[in-house]
């Protein structure tokens, strides 16, 4: 059986100097690969941080925890949350969830926006259509 395993081995030579050969190919780039490695590990390390956070505000038994339910809910970035939350002190500060159900919070708040009105336009669209 060895001498079987010596005489196959000898006939594939130039396959197993080719396979490392291509080894070396990782050597040169392992700072491009391990730059990868990192930036991804990061963005994962966020993404969940940020989804944890929202999740806990979400889960408090509070006028507060039930606006960040909805926003959940609706799938909402961290800009339009923002947005959200400005119309809602403007106009129910008690009661932030009241964005989501009373569309003409958002149209009061469309006036007083200035250069964000657009922004609050669709927005509303969004939740409301």
């Amino acid at each position: 059986m060895n001498i079987d395993f010596w005489c196959l081995l000898a006939g594939h030579t130039d396959e197993i100097s080719r396979a490392f050969r291509n080894r070396s190919l990782l050597q040169e780039n392992w700072l491009l690969i391990s730059a990868s490695i990192v930036i991804g590990m990061v963005w994962l390390v966020l993404y969940l941080w940020e989804n944890l956070q929202l999740q806990r505000r979400a889960n408090s038994d509070t006028p507060q925890g039930l606006f960040y339910d909805l926003c959940k809910t609706h799938r909402l970035s961290r800009a339009d949350i923002n947005y959200l939350l400005k119309a809602s002190e403007a106009h129910c500060h008690e009661q932030p969830a009241m964005v989501f159900i009373d569309p003409g919070i958002l149209n009061s708040y469309i006036s007083q926006a200035g250069s964000d009105a657009r922004y609050y336009e669709l927005l509303e669209e969004r939740l409301f259509q």
